[in-house]
Order: structure tokens, then sequence, then C-alpha cells
């Protein structure tokens, strides 16, 4: 059976924030939801700025590269690093309930290639060899796509960057029905029990708010 996946209404940078687990622990919300203290957030903080200045300089490095194939690879172990290194040092400053509905609410909003291609995820709904090769496809490619698309942003007026936006909402949203489809219909249930309570998140500009990924 094929599932349905309703556009989710986030915007290209706030799907990236809510992608990443300090990210989404820049958002009070969340860090209610979580109830973190005021000593750990404050923990938090200085994690968050000393990764980002870390990935900074890394980043910086990368734009040197010239072969685009090269430089995206490259920018994509460095992403793979900065959620490896934050989520072992979140461990250490959160508990491990609240660690769990980290990973619960991400997985709500992340793109459903990225949580497929988590071990722990991958080994829960038992995902065979074949289905891990297509996820991790299905996601390069897109990533493929957003970062072209990026590229033409810059120095583009704002009626060409709406428009992009549009394009990388609608590529992201086709790869997460892409990846969905994959999956048998156990596995979808298995992956809708692992996001735990559905947590939705208020958009900051209004009072609209942001739809998971994957969800209608």
């Amino acid at each position: 059976m094929a599932a349905e996946t309703a556009k989710p209404k986030q915007s290209s940078r706030s799907r990236r924030v809510r992608s990443s687990l300090l990210g989404l622990l820049q958002i009070e919300q969340v860090r209610k939801e979580l109830k973190v203290s005021d000593e750990a957030a404050e923990k938090i903080k200085k994690i968050s700025e000393k990764l980002r200045s870390e990935m900074r300089a890394k980043y910086g490095e990368m734009r040197k590269i010239k072969e685009e194939d090269k430089r995206r690879a490259a920018y994509e172990k460095l992403r793979l690093e900065y959620d490896s290194s934050s989520r072992k040092q979140l461990g250490e400053v959160l508990a491990r309930e609240q660690m769990i509905r980290l990973h619960q609410i991400r997985a709500q909003y992340r793109a459903v290639c990225d949580t497929l291609g988590s071990k722990y995820v991958a080994g829960k709904l038992k995902l065979t060899d074949e289905q891990k090769a297509k996820a991790a496809k299905i996601g390069a490619d897109s990533r493929a796509k957003r970062y072209a698309i990026y590229r033409t942003m810059r120095g583009a007026d704002e009626a060409k960057r709406a428009e992009a936006r549009k394009k990388l909402s609608e590529i992201s949203e086709t790869a997460d029905k892409e990846a969905l489809e994959m999956l048998s219909d156990e596995q979808r249930k298995m992956l809708e029990k692992m996001k735990g309570e559905k947590f939705e998140i208020k958009t900051p500009d209004s009072d609209a708010k942001a739809k998971p990924a994957g969800k209608s």
C-alpha cells in the first residue's frame, strides 16, 4: 500500500533547524517539553556555540574545494560529524528520557531518509540491505538537487528566492514520499510509533503550526 505524504508547512531553513538536535533545543517550546533546566540550557548554549564555531571554520575550508561532487561529499561528511558530536555532548547534559523525547520530536520533522539512515532506526525497522541502499540514494539525490538550488539563491531577488524555496519544499516532500513508499505497512507503523506523542512546533511568525514530515 503506497503511503500518502502531505506537504509539510516548513520553510527550508525551519526544516534544517528541526532536523538538528541542537537546532531543536534553540526552540523554547521544545525545551519546555523536555523540561530542560536553566543550568542545562546554559550548557547546551555553550555546546552549540563551540560546535558552530568549529563547523564554520571547516565549512570555510571546504569552499576551497573546486570539484562540486567532492565538495558536496565533504559537506555531507561534516554534517554527519556535527550530528554525532552534538548527540554525544548532549547525552552528557540531558537525562536519558530527555534524549529519547528529543529524538522522537526530531523524527517527526526530520527528512524520512535521514531518519532511516540511523543505525538504531534501521535496526528497529529491520530494513533490508536493499531498503537501506534505496533510502541512501533517495536522500543523496534529494540533497544534490537542493544543493544546486541553494546555489542559485545567492544574489537572487526575492521573487526568484521565493520560487527556489517552493522547489526546495517540493523536493523534500517528494523524497519523503518515496522513502515511505518503500517501507512495508508494518515498518511504517513502527516508524510512527518511534516518533512518540505528536508534537507541533508553532512557527515563529504566526500561530500556524508546522506539520511534521510525512504526515497528513
